[in-house]
């Protein structure tokens, strides 16, 4: 059986881009600890609103959080390609399992409108779900 050196390559470069994301979260969540930003704390906060900018520095989609719910609407109508919802989707099965998180996606066709995110139990949740999704809605 012989291997594909291409598929190979293609495959472990994949695998990279995946960890240095992950490396990049941990980072993130690293440099709020250090810099006081993050305590330990069993509260949550009042409510958020952030938006998601582009990299144009159009706005892309606005991040309401309101504990125990995160609401993410998107500004236009945007056809977002299957792997896109694939990916979402994803990063929302994965918050689920970890963290018992309840999920629903609005979509007309392939016109992602809404998410909503249920049972989000503290900001440190909040935070991963947020800063997972975030460079994907931006590319958007």
């Amino acid at each position: 059986m012989s291997v594909n050196l291409d598929d190979l390559k293609r495959f472990v470069e994949e695998k990279i881009a995946q960890c240095k994301k992950e490396l990049e979260i941990y980072e993130y969540f690293l440099s709020l600890i250090e810099t006081g930003e993050l305590k330990p704390t069993s509260k949550v906060s009042k409510g958020l609103n952030e938006v998601v900018k582009s990299p144009k520095g159009e706005v892309v989609a606005d991040i309401y959080y309101y504990p125990p719910k995160v609401k993410i609407i998107l500004r236009k109508r945007t056809k977002v390609p299957k792997q896109v919802m694939n990916v979402i989707e994803r990063i929302l099965v994965t918050e689920k399992n970890d963290d018992k998180i309840d999920y629903s996606l609005s979509a007309d066709e392939d016109v992602l409108k809404e998410i909503t995110i249920d049972n989000v139990t503290n900001d440190i949740v909040y935070l991963k779900i947020a800063s997972a999704l975030k460079p994907v809605l931006e590319r958007l």
